[in-house]
């Protein structure tokens, strides 16, 4: 089969990333053809069908010149990237998919490029990694506190609320993005929305897409062959901004006086953090900027526990997948789809999303239990492989594309008599 797979970046930057790489080293490996489909970065993993991809941009960028010139270039290419749209068409022109599966396709791809699948009779499936289609900042959060008043379809509010960024200009590009690209009106070009969680499954049906068009496929996750170096420090590995909770998980290692913390990654929140670090006195709280997939997995190794505490409803992160995975136990809020993946006590502990109080008495208890703690990464490790492996996610996303594929021919077939019908 030949499978197209897009998103909009080709390199390990996030859960998205992650997921659509190993993807396609899934389906090669099982005898498929892929053809990649995303935006030049200079990061990219190689490929042979680059000269497809989209002209790179970096809107951040481009919005602090503040000319008009750059306010028509973001707004243009965020909501309807015409380029990626004629490069979808000499794509498919060329190599002829079976199938088209999107990933993160929002601003640098845009989908306005489902013109050309549905003319071509192409089915599509697409993968959803957060909440883009109902909530027009994505995180279903304003001011830090969960608000999904955009949810059924009135996106006024993020406007009225400045949403994206705090910025009007943003938060307005953004409510004009979610809504011309309604759910409902996505749906008829798409066969299937997969989500990973039932969480987003839910979400999604409760508020804009009949149950028929939703299939809940958790991610996978590679068997991880890493030995454990000891368990010497908490970990936190991810983005730092402020969806992500980890000002509460500074509180909450304050409050337990003792051990290690390792804090990896970056994000606009980096510099508030670290100063709120030293304002807590928290002289064995270590910043260490970003690290590689190989130095995270190194981290994982030796840690006693991974902290994930997020605020915002977190759909399926494999910042959760990765440390079960290495046999290490995690302490996650209570927010989402982690309650999926987390069984309290069975392999994980929860607590309430931004109780520091909770999140200070998890740490502890592992801290004071390493028996415990080795179970629970141990229950953790045994999930991965029965429940997230590679050979049922290749099973499941088997199974929808071959779904996709037939009801296509099918309308194809139906629409053919229906043409010989009317022209006799």
């Amino acid at each position: 089969m030949k499978i197209l797979i897009a998103n909009k970046y080709l390199y390990p930057r996030g859960g998205d990333c992650l997921y659509t790489l190993r993807l396609m080293k899934l389906l090669t490996d099982a005898g498929h053809t892929v053809i990649p489909f995303s935006m030049h970065h200079p990061q990219n993993i190689k490929t042979d069908y680059d000269r497809y991809f989209v002209p790179y941009i970096d809107f951040r960028e481009e919005l602090k010149r503040f000319d008009i010139k750059s306010a028509i270039k973001v707004v243009s290419r965020s909501i309807y990237n015409a380029k990626a749209v004629e490069l979808m068409q000499q794509v498919i022109e060329d190599h002829h998919p079976d199938i088209i599966h999107l990933n993160n396709i929002h601003h640098q791809l845009t989908p306005a490029i489902l013109k050309w699948p549905a003319k071509y009779n192409i089915p599509v499936v697409w993968t959803l990694h957060d909440y883009i289609l109902s909530c027009p900042d994505n995180t279903f959060l304003r001011n830090g506190k969960i608000c999904d008043k955009c949810a059924h379809g009135n996106n006024l509010y993020a406007i009225v609320h400045r949403c994206k960024k705090g910025s009007l200009g943003a938060s307005l590009i953004a409510v004009v993005e979610c809504s011309f690209y309604y759910p409902k009106r996505l749906a008829k070009t798409v066969y299937k929305f997969i989500s990973p969680s039932r969480f987003l499954a839910d979400t999604l049906t409760k508020n804009s897409l009949p149950d028929e068009k939703v299939a809940n496929i958790p991610n996978f996750i590679p068997p991880l062959q890493l030995p454990s170096t000891g368990d010497d420090y908490f970990l936190y590995f991810g983005r730092l901004s402020g969806e992500k909770g980890v000002d509460t998980l500074l509180e909450a290692f304050a409050k337990l006086g003792k051990g290690k913390l390792i804090i990896a990654g970056d994000g606009p929140d980096r510099q508030k953090l670290e100063n709120k670090s030293i304002e807590l006195n928290l002289t064995n709280a270590s910043f260490v900027g970003y690290q590689t997939p190989e130095s995270i997995f190194n981290l994982l190794s030796g840690c006693l526990a991974s902290i994930v505490p997020s605020i915002w409803w977190e759909n399926f992160p494999y910042s959760v997948m990765e440390a079960m995975a290495a046999g290490k136990p995690v302490i996650a809020s209570t927010t989402g789809g982690i309650p999926e993946q987390i069984e309290h006590e069975k392999n994980g502990l929860l607590f309430e999303p931004g109780n520091a109080e909770q999140l200070a008495q998890c740490m502890a208890r592992l801290y004071h239990d390493r028996k415990l703690a080795k179970e629970l990464g141990q229950a953790g490790h045994d999930k991965t492989i029965t429940e997230y492996s590679p050979e049922t996610h290749y099973q499941r996303i088997m199974k929808i594309y071959s779904e996709a594929v037939d009801k296509m021919k099918d309308s194809s077939s139906e629409r053919r008599v229906q043409g010989h019908i009317h022209t006799a």
